[in-house]
């Protein structure tokens, strides 16, 4: 029987599971159908009049110390402050970032790490994996949650979406907004606010979108812990990780921070 079921891993994800089984805990990794495949392997960011390019390879330091942060303590809304105040001096549209947007800038480069998953039951949806094993504990990065504060869409096109974007994951920062764009298989998935429509905020910046036709196919209220703290509880059989990844592709960390997480992870301090 699984003590910790990690669903849709990212190479993160899947890195702090290895840590988490390597203290003799019973670890299985599953995907489910409700998230779209994503491949992607560069991140572009669009920010002001600007943009750059974070690609895979080796980390250029090893200070993790601002991203190591476990729980949420007295000081947390101080660090939200401190880092939205830091990115809009970076750029004064880099406002709508995180803390996630902010390693990125920082540690400049992506794992090349792949993700293999195995399966622990045909479960499609999380309320099915959390049904089929009442027991474990429950780890993901991002999952389908009503009061979240984001929205995942899928939209078929008219163009060669494959062809369009290839392999990038595209971060867009435009003014109080933040949009996240890629391809899954021939789809458009755009991941942002879930009281705006992504489309238009796009056309607004971007007037060639306004020659395309976009129909919406899927969508899905999500939540994901973007908090200057890794781990969040939000259920005794549930923790919400802050592995600084988008879906498939992560931020690279140091092994050290991988053993801080993973050992966190298996004390009953944070329960």
């Amino acid at each position: 029987m699984a003590e910790y079921i990690f669903l849709n891993p990212s190479p993160n994800m899947l890195k702090i599971a290895e840590t988490v089984r390597s203290f003799g805990r019973n670890v299985v990794l599953v995907r489910n159908d409700q998230f779209p495949e994503i491949d992607a392997v560069n991140v572009h960011m669009f920010y002001d009049d600007s943009y750059r390019t974070i690609f895979p390879g080796e980390a250029l330091n090893n200070d993790v110390k601002a991203f190591s942060r476990m729980k949420k303590n007295f000081l947390a809304s101080m660090s939200v402050s401190k880092i939205k105040s830091d990115l809009a001096a970076e750029s004064k549209n880099l406002k709508t970032g995180d803390i996630v947007d902010y390693c990125l800038l920082k540690r400049g480069v992506l794992s090349t790490k792949d993700v293999a998953t195995s399966t622990v039951s045909n479960a499609t949806s999380f309320a099915k994996i959390s049904e089929d094993n009442e027991h474990a504990t429950i780890v993901t990065g991002y999952m389908e949650f009503l009061g979240g504060s984001e929205k995942l869409i899928m939209y078929d096109t008219d163009f060669d979406i494959k062809e369009a974007l290839g392999r990038d994951y595209f971060i867009f920062f435009l003014e109080n907004e933040r949009i996240e764009m890629c391809s899954s298989g021939n789809r458009l998935v755009t991941i942002g606010t879930k009281t705006k429509d992504h489309i238009e905020l796009l056309s607004k910046r971007f007037k060639f979108f306004n020659k395309f036709n976009f129909k919406k196919v899927k969508e899905l209220v999500i939540s994901r812990n973007r908090m200057p703290w890794v781990v969040n509880n939000l259920d005794k059989h549930l923790i919400l990780v802050n592995d600084f990844s988008f879906f498939n592709i992560s931020i690279r960390m140091t092994d050290s921070w991988f053993e801080k997480v993973g050992r966190y992870i298996c004390t009953d301090s944070q329960r």
